[in-house]
């Protein structure tokens, strides 16, 4: 289904619904075989839940609670393991242990590395024994390969064959320049699952914490890094960026990694979809509740009416939105299309609240669609084709006002003088009538405003006439887009 690329302007529609059970079963496996082809079998992909925003223990149907929520996640945001923090209550513990095993899921757990070997043995076996990864703090000094080998042995004796090294994570700050220099993992980290952020975007004047960045300049390869988000976006997220330089460089880094031309991207909407977009790109990522639904009181119990007013918002995480994205940008929209047009019909039917079933959306035509539906965060808004058109426009624009200034400070000039010298010649000679020349000479200086507006007006004209045809060029082959 193709659907035509929608106006910047916003305008309020009513979109963004939930899918069904048959829906979400039908969007997890799509899903999964999309993230196959992407090479990225076997991924962790973690959700970072507070304790806080748990149910109370005591209340009826606690369990149930949890277990609706898990399915939700897996389903609806591709997790696989969920991280509860600052869970202390034993009860609470127990119910999330047997409702993520009730969906098939993983749990991870912390580690804030203590100073004494035996001390640290002690607690990673314990904690092998609960958990089936490990999120381990080693932002400590004194934290180095003697260490980290203890971990690794450990937790790999205890769970024997079921260890999976990429259930490891280390996370050391927010920075590249924490892992040793940017450009290359400091020894005892290479090989590592090192936790990363797409959010920061700048270290020490360089822009940084794309998924490319990591490959490209840190050089871990795919499967060597979790990437993920550390906070929630704001509603103006340009306060994170310090000036306009790294704006428009966020805004080409993300353009050229997921292949997009979209001329507002800088929309918080449209940049948050992107940089979700940048996280997926990675084989393992990992997302924190608060980042799904941003700027939202989010907790297990009112998720799905959260989630679905983020949605319409145009802040939610819609992660078939993400998924189109990297297909495209890997060209797997062509080589696979049939997968990725599930993937679209299932974004699409996230972002929109006119139809009840997957079928009824697929029959809708684009005019009963553009009443329905706003995708805040289209694949491509515009084609790299016509972008270049427009930025040769603004620029061909550009060139003409800067030579119609300078025509008119020559013209002012001229005049001023011819001015001045016909002043000085008509008192030289104490004349009492005044020449053509004379009249005309007074009254530009009487009237250099109005002359000068009519000096530009035929500048004007052609800046208008061409801005107006590129206008006209774009209505007539703006692409479609899916």
């Amino acid at each position: 289904m193709k659907i035509g690329a929608i106006s910047g302007s916003y305008r309020s529609l009513n979109f963004g619904r939930s899918l069904n059970k048959s829906e979400m079963d039908g969007a997890y496996q799509a899903a999964l075989e999309a993230r196959n082809l992407m090479g990225f079998q076997n991924a962790n992909q973690l959700l970072i839940v507070p304790a806080d925003k748990l149910p109370k223990a005591q209340e009826e149907g606690f369990g149930d609670k949890l277990k609706n929520f898990f399915e939700s996640a897996k389903k609806l945001l591709g997790i696989n393991t969920v991280e509860i923090t600052g869970i202390s209550d034993e009860a609470a513990n127990a119910s999330v242990k047997s409702a993520l095993e009730q969906t098939g899921m993983r749990r991870m757990g912390y580690l804030d590395v203590p100073g004494d070997m035996n001390e640290l043995k002690d607690t990673v076996e314990r904690l092998a024994g609960e958990y089936d990864g490990l999120r381990i703090n080693t932002n400590k000094d004194g934290i180095g390969s003697e260490q980290i080998q203890a971990i690794e042995d450990t937790f790999k004796r205890v769970k024997g064959d079921k260890f999976d090294p990429a259930m490891l994570i280390y996370e050391h700050g927010q920075r590249a320049y924490d892992w040793g220099n940017p450009n290359k993992i400091s020894g005892i980290y290479q090989g590592k699952t090192i936790l990363t952020s797409s959010n920061n975007l700048n270290d020490n004047g360089v822009l940084w914490g794309s998924r490319s960045f990591v490959t490209d300049r840190m050089g871990a390869k795919q499967g060597e890094f979790i990437h993920g988000l550390r906070n929630s976006f704001e509603s103006d997220f340009a306060s994170q960026i310090s000036n306009n330089g790294q704006i428009e460089a966020a805004e080409h880094l993300l353009e050229t990694e997921l292949k997009l031309q979209d001329d507002e991207l800088l929309d918080p909407r449209r940049f948050a979809a992107a940089k979700r977009a940048d996280v997926v790109s990675s084989k393992h990522f990992y997302k924190y509740l608060q980042d799904v639904v941003p700027n939202s009181d989010v907790n297990i119990d009112n998720f799905d009416d959260v989630y679905q007013k983020a949605l319409q918002d145009g802040m939610g995480d819609n992660y078939f939105d993400s998924l189109a994205k990297v297909m495209k940008a890997m060209g797997l929209d062509e080589s696979s299309g049939e997968l990725y047009e599930k993937i679209c019909g299932y974004r699409n039917a996230l972002y929109s609240k006119g139809a009840l079933s997957l079928d009824e959306l697929a029959k809708m035509s684009e005019e009963q669609l553009a009443e329905s539906y706003r995708d805040t965060s289209n694949v491509v808004l515009q084609g790299r084709e016509l972008k270049a058109k427009r930025i040769a426009a603004q620029q061909e624009a550009q060139k003409l006002a800067q030579e119609a200034q300078k025509r008119l400070d020559e013209f002012l000039s001229s005049e001023n003088l011819r001015v001045e010298n016909g002043k000085k010649l008509q008192e030289d000679m104490n004349l009492f009538d005044q020449s053509k020349f004379d009249k005309f000479v007074n009254f530009v200086r009487r009237n250099k405003k109005q002359v000068a507006v009519a000096a530009l007006a035929a500048t004007v004209a052609a800046i208008g006439a061409t801005m107006y045809s590129y206008g006209k060029e774009i209505s007539q082959k703006e692409p479609k887009i899916k």
